[in-house]
């Protein structure tokens, strides 16, 4: 995997933390494979495919507030094609609380997007899985 891989890799993660601080699902999706297995490690829950990961965004999105993913340190490993991006993530809540939580994803590519995210965070799981029905 060249350098160019590498830059395309963190662009492409960064891409999906845009559109999630901005809600923008198109853009989200448009990094994640159709058959993308999405996994919040820390806290036991996975969905896979487009459909459930924007079920869960927007089971998500229902909570007012806003989020920022910033100071991005990537990690990647050429040969296996993924990339580890720890980060800070900064909460804040419609009542006026702020919260700070320092996370980790892991994602691994399938093709020309990620087929893999493997999600660490810190305290409570934000990323909750919509209720079936």
């Amino acid at each position: 995997m060249s350098d160019a891989t590498a830059d395309r890799l963190a662009k492409m993660v960064e891409t999906y933390f845009r559109g999630v601080d901005t809600r923008d699902m198109k853009l989200i999706l448009s990094v994640l494979g159709e058959d993308c297995r999405f996994t919040v490690e820390s806290h036991g829950d996975t969905v896979t495919g487009h459909d459930g990961i924007r079920a869960m965004f927007e089971h998500i999105w229902e909570s007012p507030g806003s989020v920022r993913h910033h100071d991005f340190v990537h990690t990647v490993d050429r040969r296996a094609g993924r990339i580890a991006s720890q980060f800070q993530v900064t909460y804040e809540f419609a009542d006026g609380r702020i919260v700070h939580k320092s996370n980790c994803n892991v994602f691994a590519l399938n093709g020309e997007t990620f087929g893999r995210v493997q999600v660490y965070m810190a305290g409570d799981n934000r990323l909750k899985i919509p209720p079936a029905g």
